[in-house]
């Protein structure tokens, strides 16, 4: 039998291996649908997502392995890493529709398959651009906005006070239009604040402090510049005319 190596980098869970060419990690409550959605990806011949292998002997879900880099933290992306980004979560929630158009008992407003953890940290990199998506635990079906506000929060590291606010807003205008060109910027913004709020309440209900007010601190600096930003001053005013 082929030797286990533990994965390391992104955010990976305990006691995930990989096995020769594949990974085998501990099966959850939603593995049945994260192997389904992995399957209808695989159908839809979208090939930047792992393909599901079904079970090995020790009851261990079993994906395939997929090549390449993935970060541990957030950090700086140039405008490129952010544009193929926002492209490659486009194409994964269109490839998705099909998936929740056939479920049964759709909801309104249940869109794609949301990811959930669109953070860089579930991207696989080749040659510093991201090339594929991975660990589908948290995998539900949802609003696309759901899934993109978080995914814009963690690309773009918002609310770190060392990138300028008007870069930020540059940022992600080139991020949101990338995704869609016609997206209405406030209610990405909207849904920013609300996946905030939401991390404000998991580390609160989990005891997790620093997870609560790192969240907190970030949802302070989107509303006081991308909620109701700052007017411009004078000289920028006169500078931009």
């Amino acid at each position: 039998m082929e030797s286990e190596i533990p994965l390391s980098g992104g955010r990976v869970s305990q006691e995930v291996v990989r096995v020769g060419d594949t990974v085998r990690r501990a099966p959850t409550f939603n593995s049945p649908f994260v192997h389904k959605l992995l399957q209808h990806l695989a159908a839809s011949g979208f090939d930047a997502a792992p393909r599901s292998i079904s079970s090995d002997e020790l009851g261990r879900d079993v994906f395939s392995y997929i090549q390449g880099d993935v970060p541990k933290d957030l950090s700086w992306h140039d405008d490129d890493v952010l544009i193929d980004a926002a492209r490659l979560i486009r194409r994964y929630h269109d490839a998705t529709a099909g998936l929740v158009a056939s479920l049964p008992a759709q909801a309104v407003g249940l869109e794609v398959v949301c990811h959930n953890d669109l953070s860089p940290c579930n991207f696989v990199f080749r040659a510093g651009r991201p090339a594929a998506i991975i660990d589908f635990d948290s995998a539900s079906p949802g609003p696309r906005m759901h899934d993109l506000g978080y995914a814009a929060w963690m690309w773009l590291d918002l609310g770190d006070d060392e990138i300028q606010p008007d870069l930020q807003r540059r940022r992600l205008t080139v991020f949101c239009r990338s995704y869609d060109a016609n997206l209405d910027l406030s209610r990405v913004v909207d849904f920013i604040m609300l996946r905030q709020r939401i991390l404000i309440a998991q580390g609160r209900r989990i005891g997790d402090a620093p997870m609560e007010r790192w969240a907190a601190n970030c949802l302070e600096w989107t509303i006081r510049n991308l909620h109701n930003p700052p007017e411009p001053s004078d000289a920028n005013s006169r500078a931009s005319k």
